[in-house]
């Protein structure tokens, strides 16, 4: 009668985990990336703020393909550089124009640590 354990599959804790903070993350990019789409008053008002107005969609558009590609397990990383990319962007925007930037960097600091101490090891 002995019990043998996998040593290689990562604790159900951990992959709950990181699975949430995927969801989490690609639940944000999404609204923001259909919001982006739509000519909501003020939404358009903030984009013509700072002369992106004709880079919304873009931008939008950017945010579905790194959802997609954060969210498949072959290309979590390059999702999660696009998506850092896409919100380094918007830490800049947002400080050039004395708007608060911490919900920005924290969106940045969460993806990196859910990739590098969440994320679980093959």
């Amino acid at each position: 009668m002995t019990e043998q354990i996998e040593f290689n599959k990562p604790p159900l804790i951990q992959r709950i985990s990181f699975i949430t903070v995927l969801v989490i993350i690609a639940a944000i990019f999404t609204s923001t990336a259909v919001i982006k789409f739509t000519n909501i008053e003020q939404i358009v008002a903030h984009f013509s703020t700072w002369d992106l107005l004709k880079w919304k969609e873009v931008i939008g558009a950017m945010e579905l393909v790194g959802v997609i590609l954060f969210l498949l397990p072959k290309t979590n990383l390059v999702g999660s550089l696009l998506l850092s990319s896409i919100m380094f962007g918007a830490i800049y925007t947002h400080f050039t124009h004395s708007e608060p930037i911490f919900f920005n960097v924290a969106i940045v600091i969460v993806i990196w640590i859910n990739y590098f101490f969440v994320k679980p090891k093959k």
